[in-house]
């Protein structure tokens, strides 16, 4: 008996009927996937335009939308990096709670400084924007200082914790002054941050972090005689 022959056709329809069908997203997720790739793409565009060049009807192009969309969702330019910047900053922080469970004093000093310039000789793309954002907003773009300013007290707080956590500890000399030496190490940092991306060939971060934590050490730790 000859056996007759299934069609491409039919095949493919019986297929796709077999395969179950993906549900549609909710009104909610198309959201959030339309603010993540207009936040993506305002990075792209900021890390390789900075802020003034960086406009909405370029931002809605570059995610493959329209002008209309950024506006609606956002209102303005400068609305659109705050949630950019604290974007970035939030994610920042998730990886590094992840990184400092467990950490207490100079361990958790020395892992900020870690998260903070590991790989700033060869910044990713949040990296530059982060920082080409926080560098304009002392001149064309000041509408954005106040969110860099949360993002420097909040860190502040948390490295002034660090400090105070190794005085009690017996680890740190208790005559330091946790907030005043919790602000000298964020220039710092953020100095070296800076001087890297100022002069890349010539900057060695690896060398700098180590340098910095053998210099917090000697001077922050309590003497082994002392503890």
């Amino acid at each position: 008996m000859t056996k007759l022959a299934t069609t491409p056709l039919i095949t493919d329809q019986a297929n796709a009927a077999a395969q179950p069908k993906r549900p549609r997203r909710t009104q909610a997720e198309r959201v959030a996937e339309s603010d993540r790739r207009l936040l993506e793409a305002a990075t792209r565009l900021v890390a390789e335009r900075g802020y003034t060049h960086t406009t909405l009807e370029a931002t809605g192009i570059e995610a493959g939308y329209s002008r209309g969309l950024v506006q609606h969702r956002f209102g303005t330019k400068d609305r659109l990096l705050e949630e950019l910047i604290k974007h970035i900053a939030d994610a920042h922080r998730e990886r590094l709670l992840v990184r400092m469970r467990g950490l207490t004093g100079l361990d958790a000093i020395f892992c900020e400084i870690d998260c903070y310039l590991e790989g700033v000789d060869h910044p990713s793309v949040n990296s530059r924007a982060f920082f080409v954002l926080m560098l304009e907003s002392i001149g064309p773009a000041p509408h954005i200082r106040p969110t860099f300013a949360a993002i420097s007290a909040r860190w502040h707080r948390a490295i002034t914790r660090h400090i105070e956590a190794g005085q009690r500890a017996g680890e740190i000399r208790p005559e330091i002054t946790a907030a005043d030496e919790a602000q000298l190490l964020i220039a710092t940092v953020r100095g070296l941050r800076t001087q890297s991306m100022l002069s890349p060939t010539t900057s060695n971060i690896a060398v700098a972090i180590q340098a910095l934590k053998n210099s917090l050490s000697a001077r922050l730790r309590v003497p082994p005689q002392q503890a």
